[in-house]
């Protein structure tokens, strides 16, 4: 099962509604919306998509195919430039 977890290595900080990141490494910055800090905030902890989708749910008006959809989004373009790490852990 594959789960997220934030990369520690980046710095951030709030910004009114929005999370602010540094990412050292590799010299970029990025700025979340108000969505993608609420899931950055929730992968302080090993979560699977399925989770995130269950807590987003509960907070945000989004169906689960939706939801199932953009958060595939966001967490393969975070892991893709190395914000978020996958974990593997069995059943």
């Amino acid at each position: 099962m594959t789960k997220y977890l934030r990369n520690s290595k980046t710095i951030s900080g709030r910004l009114h509604d929005e999370l602010v990141m540094m990412d050292i490494s590799l010299g970029k910055y990025f700025s979340l919306n108000a969505t993608a800090t609420t899931i950055w905030e929730l992968l302080e902890n090993p979560m699977t998509r399925e989770e995130v989708c269950f807590s987003l749910m509960e907070k945000y008006e989004v169906g689960p195919r939706q939801c199932a959809r953009e958060v595939g989004e966001y967490l393969r373009e975070m892991t893709n430039i190395g914000l978020i790490l996958t974990v593997e852990e069995e059943d």
